[in-house]
């Protein structure tokens, strides 16, 4: 694998993920927020945040689920005020005995109005009981503000992203999922500032090298610490997209802050994410995510079996099946076998 340009500027995100156990206390006894450890990307932040909760994402130190690993954190009590987990986790074993409260987090089935009321419905039971207030107490003009901090970081993320889809010489696939992960283990005040230093790094850098031709989106769960994503890069697929854990599309949504109702706007927007396999059916996933790859570009989705968690292994084959119906092929490897499979696949096109 070749090295990226940029790396040594990430280096600086990697070693505050590493220090995420003093970083977020600080951040807690500096703000007087209180802050939620969450396991995925299950609840709009700004709503929480606005009401004096922060939700931040549990780094994902190995494996394919921060639920599955969030007893390898140590004291989670010092760190958080709270977990939040999805009800119905695939990962749920993982999070038994914790020294804070865990609340379950009834994530709504379907898209649209119906889902964005029991959004609601689910928002402020969590509100409630982790003692905030409920959302009757939420104040308009503090949460334009939280949101309008959010869009900040998310254009942040994107940018680096986009920049990267650009000149991918500039940053490697570890490289930027390590962006990804501290933009989501971190509240926007504590990363925003060394995400904007890497963004403007990469806008005055040169483009070196061409692009990788074939364009893929990868399907796992946690890829930060996978090279073979790297490897995949150098036998010629350019990594455009993801159904990641952790991933790009966790970012991909903004909102109009100065929204009359931006309350409800949030919910219905995002009642339209994918989200994890593990509270969205297979279905719903492929009407959400899957039924766009062909406009999207992407002529190759390649599932990693060994980075999946068994929510995720679930519904490769309904996947697999939908795919090629589509006129996208699908290639499932493992993290040993990637790169030998890919260079069969070319081979043959």
């Amino acid at each position: 694998m070749k090295e990226s340009r940029l790396s040594h500027l990430v280096d600086p995100l990697r070693e505050m993920v590493c220090q995420f156990d003093m970083i977020i206390p600080g951040f807690r006894e500096r703000s007087g927020a209180r802050v939620a450890g969450t396991v995925c990307d299950i609840l709009p932040a700004e709503i929480p945040a606005s009401l004096g909760l922060v939700p931040v994402r549990v780094p994902l130190a190995g494996g394919c689920c921060a639920a599955a690993g969030i007893s390898d954190v140590g004291d989670i009590g010092r760190v958080y005020d709270c977990i939040v987990a999805p009800r119905g986790c695939a990962g749920r074993e993982g999070l038994r005995g914790l020294d804070a409260p865990l609340f379950e987090f009834a994530s709504p089935s379907g898209w649209g109005e119906i889902a964005a009321r029991e959004m609601a419905s689910a928002l402020n039971d969590l509100l409630r009981d982790a003692g905030c207030g409920g959302t009757a107490s939420l104040d308009r003009t503090r949460l334009r503000e939280v949101t309008a901090e959010y869009n900040s970081l998310r254009r942040l993320v994107r940018g680096i992203g986009s920049v990267r889809n650009a000149r991918p010489r500039l940053l490697s696939c570890r490289d930027l999922a390590a962006v990804h992960e501290a933009a989501a283990v971190f509240p926007p005040a504590v990363v925003a500032g060394p995400l904007s230093l890497l963004l403007d790094a990469m806008n005055a850098a040169e483009s070196a090298g061409p692009l990788p031709s074939l364009p893929v989106l990868v399907y796992a769960g946690f890829t930060g610490g996978a090279d073979v994503l790297d490897e995949l890069e150098e036998e010629g697929c350019r990594i455009v997209e993801d159904d990641a854990c952790g991933g790009r599309r966790q970012f991909d949504m903004s909102y109009n802050h100065e929204s009359d109702d931006l309350f409800g706007e949030i919910l219905d927007a995002f009642s339209y994410r994918p989200r994890c396999p593990s509270v969205r059916t297979v279905e719903e996933r492929v009407e959400l995510f899957y039924a766009m790859m062909k406009g999207q570009g992407i002529e190759l989705v390649v599932f990693i079996e060994d980075l999946c968690c068994p929510a995720r292994l679930r519904d490769i084959g309904p996947l697999r099946k939908r795919l090629m119906r589509s006129g996208v092929d699908p290639l499932v490897v493992t993290t040993k076998n990637a790169v030998g499979k890919i260079r069969e696949y070319c081979a043959r096109m």
